[in-house]
């Protein structure tokens, strides 16, 4: 089933890379996008499938540092279990 989910990220702060980790189920990211505070975005070429305790790459982002406002994601989970996949953010 296709999910679509947004991560709000909290206050200014400023990054240069993120990276999606899954947890529970596998999931196969179709579309990425980074929204920037200064209203401009990066879309990220993700689409591949991530095993449950795998991460992607780390992402980098284009400019200097930026400040994030969120990350909207396109999803498939790829398992059928009952527990919904889990993904989470992490930046540096």
């Amino acid at each position: 089933r296709t999910e679509r989910d947004v991560i709000a990220v909290q206050g200014p702060r400023q990054f240069e890379r993120i990276k999606l980790c899954v947890y529970r189920n596998p999931v196969h990211f179709l579309d990425v996008d980074v929204h920037f505070r200064n209203g401009g975005h990066q879309d990220v070429s993700v689409r591949e499938r991530i095993a449950p305790g795998q991460c992607t790459r780390a992402i980098d982002l284009n400019g200097d540092d930026r400040n994030i406002a969120r990350v909207a994601m396109v999803y498939e989970e790829t398992s059928f279990r009952r527990r919904s996949a889990t993904v989470r953010l992490f930046a540096e």
